[in-house]
């Protein structure tokens, strides 16, 4: 995690950087005619290495954020473009702990990102530059049409005998209590970022796989940990997991349930 905070200010020092910087890339790139960023991109190669893992670059053009998977954390900012100019800033991570490998494209991802200062996007194909040298190219993901337009709820609950806690999500609201009689609840409304951010999250799961995931562990059977579930209404059909310790989710969905997590801690704040 020091490499990632190290990496993190990197990026946001370099958003200050000189304008000079800046014309430079404008001047060796003002041939180009750039599409408008936004989307979801897949990477396919990052800096000289074809990419086997399903790293992404999220962009949301009506509010400049930029956010996406570097390999083992989501991470987040945001992002303006001049031109053929594109500088990254205020740049976060979740602070998920992760295998050595995913660890080391993480860094590749971070340290690849402080060098980015301009880009070309033509038929969905995007390619991030410094000046002239490509660093990043990567594909835009297209949501398939059976999930446009679906209408999904979601529900998490952990719970042992001295912990409850419950929150569901349907459409724009969010509920949640820690009432096990489900009486005390409390309602709020999502912010078009946290659903977006939930959405992409969502794009990206298997969803008929949750079913059969096997928890990374099972402390939750001796009552030493709460034991949480997700269930996912996809119109008719429901799609509910095994149990697993709350705090440690399988890998596949442990993102989605994160931002869940996250959204909802962000609400009592409020």
């Amino acid at each position: 995690m020091k490499h990632l905070a190290i990496l993190i200010s990197m990026i946001i020092l370099k958003s200050c950087g000189s304008s000079q910087d800046v014309a430079s890339a404008a001047n060796t790139t003002d041939m180009i005619t750039n599409e408008t960023i936004s989307g979801t991109y897949v990477l396919e190669q990052l800096d000289t290495t074809n990419v086997t893992d399903e790293l992404t670059l999220e962009f949301d053009s009506k509010t400049n954020k930029v956010s996406g998977f570097a390999g083992c954390n989501r991470f987040f900012g945001t992002y303006t473009t001049d031109g053929n100019t594109i500088s990254l800033s205020e740049l976060g991570a979740t602070r998920m702990m992760c295998e050595d490998e995913a660890n080391k494209i993480e860094l590749k991802m971070f340290q690849t990102l402080a060098k980015v200062n301009a880009y070309e996007l033509t038929n969905g194909k995007l390619s991030l530059k410094n000046d002239e040298d490509i660093l990043i190219t990567a594909n835009e993901k297209m949501m398939s049409k059976s999930r446009q337009g679906e209408t999904i709820n979601i529900t998490y609950r952990a719970s042992t005998r001295g912990f409850f806690e419950a929150i569901w999500i349907e459409g724009s609201v969010l509920k949640y209590t820690n009432d096990r009689n489900l009486i005390d609840i409390e309602r709020r409304h999502l912010s078009d970022e946290q659903l977006s951010e939930l959405m992409a999250l969502y794009n990206d799961l298997d969803v008929e796989s949750i079913p059969s995931l096997e928890p990374p562990s099972k402390t939750f059977q001796h009552d030493a940990a709460a034991m949480g579930v997700l269930k996912i209404n996809v119109g008719e059909t429901i799609y509910t997991s095994n149990g697993f310790d709350h705090g440690n989710p399988p890998k596949p969905i442990a993102l989605f349930v994160d931002k869940v997590l996250s959204i909802k801690e962000t609400m009592t704040k409020q």
